[in-house]
């Protein structure tokens, strides 16, 4: 049997749907979008807010004032109806499935803060994006936030009110940070913004030629202040994140931010950094982390010993995560597989700040909660609240400003990683950029892409690894580069360069500064730094305390800084065979003792290579403290012994003279170590008994602290509520006192009306007392406002023709109304007694009202 599709559910689908989202301060937005909002769109509105269950919410009524929509509150099967505004319960959780709103209470295991506003817009992932929108008004706290990414991934648009008129920003801001409004505008305008996406599908509003320079006069200023191009990234991501810096800085259009920037240095750096789009993180997508591990690092580390590092580039590093991340794999890749093979990771970003956090090294508990706590302990030393990088891993990372876009590839590389930077560059940019990378990488070389990267037009030249974490390997050994690297893109002088060659106009004279300008101290000593590097003999300076200042000429032979960047001395950096020679010579200059003189010293070479070498050693003279020795380097002539002689050889008398010395020096060493190692042990001991307490007590603070965060989240979740009623209950005050004044009024034009008809009148309960009387019984009969509530025997007129009292004792007992007639005091007098109901005296109480009508004259 065919199962006929539903009306009504198509009805549904194609319905316009608008959620909005509001909280603290969303009564006047609310009012004011509905008032603008038209009546017979075929709109469904549902408004969804932080709601006391204390309190009996009075939106239905306030809303009411502003608009003629239907509104109805949300009810567990109900179906999305047109022109109607739907109202949320207190603690209860409303979704959609199709057109159809389900609702439960809240549970203890939902969490506190609850989060209303996401879950139901969480929930209209598979309604038609071209029908469906979502608002977030006034709040605080970020409740919204991720249901309206869910809106914006689904197609579908966002609207956020601009935070100048917000009178709590928290929700609004929270929205804008995640980058999925489409447009930021004030409650009363988005109506019709809302209109013109449901007409053409229209997420923002066509730029117009002026507003469009904009975001260039801006970027003229950022290039200015950091020399960096932005016309190799993608234009409309470009302008949203300018847009989207605009409004978090409270400003109305672009050229009142443009000028702001021009003002405060410090506002535009923050838009460079975001600009820059710095996410990162430790064990980011961890599924390619896996894959490097498995396949790139596993298979080098099972690779036979070899004597050259293993070198890594990590391209846009930002605050450095994922530098770290990679060292720490490969070093436990080398680890398992047994191999002490060195490596050097060499992350860059043109951030200046983002680099200097990166060389830091120190984190918070948050940013490595993503790393195994084993590898945590291996890799970071915790203190205080904080985490920072180990030594070890430290030493193996050089960080550096480089623009990757311009400034030269590194070479020789075995892996570049360079993730989720392509996809915010133009077509043109990231073949640059992948033609840099293969010209880096060495054959069989491994690149590391972002999950929605490729390699475009270059990849013919690699082979997958991992297709799915985006690994390729590098399949040949042709050095690419991009043509436009060689039109001008490579080097800011490059850059500016092609920038004065494409000027319009005459060329520019060259100016020529006079020979003194010349004559600087930096300009000497370039020259110097040229002269020594070419003429000055093998030599290495060092320093009594055995650091490793430079060296020249050839000297460069016998040092490698290749497996240690930290730390430049002779027992890191010089070949081993040339220690003893420099050591004994350390410490004779350290005692005052050292005179120039020469050793031979046999040097053997990895590669299998001997080299006689004459070390000459000389002190120098005394710089701002610190001695210094320089030790000269000479190949002597292999088997010429009168040239040996010639050197100064020392005979043995003088070897076992250096040994004397330098056995000396052990011998205090190893006191001092013994007595460092004693004090070393007491400390210990006492920061273990210090630690044992901290931690006990960091555990009692940490329980206390995750209670009062509890306590706070619920006070802050109550807090909005209570606001909320708040406002509701200004709003009926001020009902009330309206309704007030309408109704002062209304008793004085009913005193007028009585007066001109010469009419008094007394209203009795059923106990016969006074409850109301006009102005003329005041007048005629002289009762005072302290007589309400007196009973009718004691106070009330005295008519000369009948007895009052009996009379309205007979109608409030149950009589029938009475009428009398005469004269009083002169005066012609009607008096009519008309039994009414009492509400306060009880069901079938009866009270009366007393009608004195006075003879108008003629």
């Amino acid at each position: 049997m065919t199962r006929r599709p539903d009306p009504a559910a198509n009805d549904a689908a194609a319905l316009p749907l608008v959620v909005v989202g509001a909280s603290a301060g969303g009564l006047e937005p609310l009012e004011a979008l509905f008032e603008a909002a038209p009546l017979d769109a075929g709109w469904c509105f549902v408004v969804v807010q932080h709601l006391s269950p204390d309190y009996k919410s009075m939106m239905h009524e306030l809303l009411s004032r502003r608009s003629k929509l239907t509104i109805r509150h949300i009810e567990d099967g109900a179906r999305l109806a047109p022109d109607t505004i739907f109202l949320n319960r207190p603690s209860t959780l409303a979704t959609l499935e199709g057109d159809v709103f389900r609702t439960r209470a809240f549970a203890p295991g939902d969490g506190v803060p609850h989060l209303p506003i996401d879950a139901l817009l969480s929930s209209l992932a598979a309604r038609d994006p071209a029908r469906t929108a979502a608002v977030i008004l006034s709040g605080s706290g970020s409740d919204g936030t991720r249901g309206a990414e869910s809106v914006h991934a689904a197609g579908g648009m966002v609207l956020v009110q601009s935070l100048a008129e917000a009178a709590f920003a928290s929700m609004p801001r929270s929205a804008l940070a995640s980058e999925v409004a489409d447009r930021v505008l004030p409650a009363r305008d988005i109506p019709r913004a809302l209109a013109e996406f449901f007409r053409t599908g229209a997420r923002k509003p066509p730029v117009a030629e002026a507003e469009a320079e904009g975001p260039k006069s801006i970027l003229k200023l950022l290039e200015e202040a950091h020399n960096l191009d932005f016309s190799d990234y993608k234009p409309q991501n470009v302008r949203r994140r300018i847009e989207r810096r605009q409004h978090l800085e409270n400003y109305a259009d672009m050229e009142a931010y443009r000028a702001a920037l021009e003002r405060s240095p410090a506002a535009l750096e923050e838009l460079y950094h975001d600009l820059l789009i710095g996410v990162t993180e430790f064990y980011r997508d961890e599924e390619s982390i896996v894959a490097l591990r498995r396949k790139v690092f596993d298979a080098l580390a099972a690779e036979p010993e070899a004597s050259t590092p293993l070198r890594v580039w990590v391209a846009a590093c930002s605050s450095g995560e994922e530098a770290y991340t990679i060292a720490i794999e490969l070093s436990e890749a080398l680890a398992a597989a047994g191999r002490t093979r060195s490596f050097r990771v060499i992350a860059t970003d043109v951030h200046r700040r983002s680099i200097d956090i990166a060389s830091a090294g120190v984190y918070s508990a948050d940013a490595v909660a993503r790393v195994p706590p084993e590898i945590r302990e291996r890799y970071f030393d915790r203190v205080q609240d904080r985490y920072v990088v180990s030594p070890a891993l430290r030493q193996k990372i050089i960080f550096s400003v480089h623009d990757v876009l311009s400034d030269p590839p590194f070479m020789n590389l075995d892996l570049v990683s360079c993730r989720n930077l392509l996809i915010y560059l133009t077509e043109q940019a990231q073949a640059r950029l992948v033609s840099m990378f293969l010209f880096g990488l060495r054959k069989d070389g491994v690149l590391l892409l972002g999950a929605s990267e490729s390699l475009g037009r270059y990849a013919a030249e690699f082979q997958p690894v991992d297709t799915r974490c985006r690994l390729y390997r590098k399949a040949t050994n042709r050095r690419v580069l991009d043509r436009e690297l060689l039109s001008g893109k490579l080097g800011s002088a490059a850059r500016s360069d092609a920038a004065l060659r494409g000027h319009a106009g005459p060329r520019p004279t060259v100016f020529r500064a006079p020979v003194s300008e010349f004559r600087d101290r930096d300009t000497l000593i370039r020259c110097y730094d040229a002269l020594l590097k070419r003429y000055a003999p093998s030599s290495i300076l060092v320093t009594d305390q055995g650091s490793v200042l430079a060296w020249f000429g050839a000297a460069a032979e016998y040092i490698d800084t290749m497996n240690n960047l930290a730390e430049w001395t002779v027992e890191e950096v010089v070949h081993p065979d040339l220690h003893f020679v420099i050591n004994v010579a350390a410490e004779k200059l350290r005692q005052q003792q050292l005179e120039t003189y020469e050793r031979r010293v046999t040097i053997e070479f990895g590669d299998g290579r001997t080299r006689h070498c004459d070390v000459r050693v000389e002190p120098l003279q005394e710089v701002q403290g610190g001695r210094l020795m320089l030790v000269g380097l000479k190949p002597a002539a292999s088997g010429d012994p009168a040239e040996d002689v010639a050197v100064g050889v020392a005979p043995p008398a003088a070897a076992d003279e250096d040994s004397l010395i330098l056995s000396r020096r052990i011998v205090a060493l190893e006191r001092d170590l013994r007595l460092t190692e004693e004090t070393l042990q007491h400390v210990t001991e006492r920061l273990e008994a210090s630690g044992e307490e901290l931690q006990a007590s960091n555990e009692e603070l940490q329980a206390s602290n995750e209670e009062l965060q509890a306590s706070n989240e619920e006070l802050q979740s109550s807090n909005e509520e209570l606001h909320a009623v708040n406002q509701e209950l200004v709003s009926v005050s001020a009902d009330h006192e309206r309704q007030i004044v309408q109704l002062s009024d209304l008793n004085a034009n009913i005193e007028q009306v009585l007066r001109m008809l010469n009419v008094g009148v007394i209203y009795v309960d059923s106990q016969r007392r006074v409850r109301r009387f006009s102005a003329l019984i005041v007048e005629r009969f002289a009762l005072e406002p302290h007589d309400v509530m007196r009973s009718v025997d004691v106070i009330g007129p005295r008519p000369t023709f009948f007895d009052l009292p009996a009379a309205v004792a007979e109608v409030v007992g149950g009589g029938p109304s009475r009428r009398c007639e005469g004269d009083d005091r002169g005066e012609r007098l009607s008096v009519r007694i008309q039994a009414t109901e009492d509400p306060d005296g009880g069901e079938g109480a009866r009270g009366a009202v007393l009608i004195f009508e006075w003879a108008r004259p003629a």
